[in-house]
């Protein structure tokens, strides 16, 4: 609703709509749990996903889209606007870049830009990746995706496709926890994974990487710089803490006051 309100004024500017209109456009008034989304990936999923990736499908493109949502936290827009270029492997770091005039726009624009310092471990799913497995394509502007298929740069709407196809827990095990049967179900086949109801989409992945930092003490300052968003938005949208859990960790710094 406040998408179309904005949308709205605008087409009041060129005399498209009578005047005023976008004042009849009224937003609900949502509380902090109607507006925050619960879906998350804990921990143990992730590492079950990375770890089956790493052995059967070592440094392939679903690897290392798993692995670089999980462990830079950052949307799926900045990893659709990676190059090759952008990692660099003496640092052992990647750079975020809003390239708008290139169609690789990324959220917050030139305030989303930003270096993320990657482990050794990434590093070298990376490196391999570039070596070996992929693709050597450019996209229509000239530019080498990191993420890349024969076609050039992948689309966000096959990013989003890893993510559910490897988190159905049909993956991991011959059971499913849906009482389905694998052999008839259409989540299980390559084109459908987001029938699962288990499996998630890469804001999980985000919002399960926070969480997990959180718990286990990461700053809220650090957390928020590494992943772009504020640290009033990280509280209300990203802290799956439980009331509980969020008094433990605040009574290990205030016991000795």
């Amino acid at each position: 609703m406040d998408t179309l309100r904005v949308f709205i004024r605008w087409l009041e500017t060129v005399d498209g709509v009578e005047q005023d209109l976008h004042t009849k456009v009224r937003s609900p008034d949502l509380s902090g749990e109607e507006k925050s989304r619960d879906v998350m990936l804990d921990k143990e999923r992730a590492d079950r996903a990375l770890e089956y990736l790493r052995k059967y499908k070592y440094a392939s493109r679903q690897h290392v889209v798993l692995t670089l949502l999980w462990h830079t936290m950052m949307r799926v827009g900045a990893l659709h606007a990676l190059d090759v270029g952008d990692f660099n492997e003496e640092e052992q770091s990647i750079e975020v870049v809003h390239r708008p005039e290139k169609d690789t726009s990324i959220k917050n624009a030139e305030r989303g830009e930003r270096h993320i310092g990657l482990s050794d471990e990434v590093c070298t799913v990376l490196v391999d990746w570039i070596t070996d497995r992929r693709p050597d394509t450019t996209d229509e502007h000239g530019r080498h995706p990191l993420i890349s298929s024969e076609l050039g740069r992948v689309h966000r709407t096959t990013l989003r496709r890893d993510c559910y196809r490897y988190t159905r827990p049909c993956v991991f095990t011959d059971e499913c926890p849906h009482d389905r049967k694998i052999s008839d179900c259409d989540a299980a086949e390559h084109d459908h994974p987001y029938e699962c109801p288990s499996s998630v989409s890469p804001h999980a992945f985000r919002r399960g990487a926070l969480t997990h930092a959180l718990n286990s003490e990461v700053p809220e300052k650090v957390l928020s710089d590494r992943a772009n968003l504020s640290e009033s938005v990280l509280d209300e949208f990203y802290d799956n803490r439980s009331k509980q859990e969020r008094m433990e960790k605040r009574r290990k710094y205030l016991n000795h006051i």
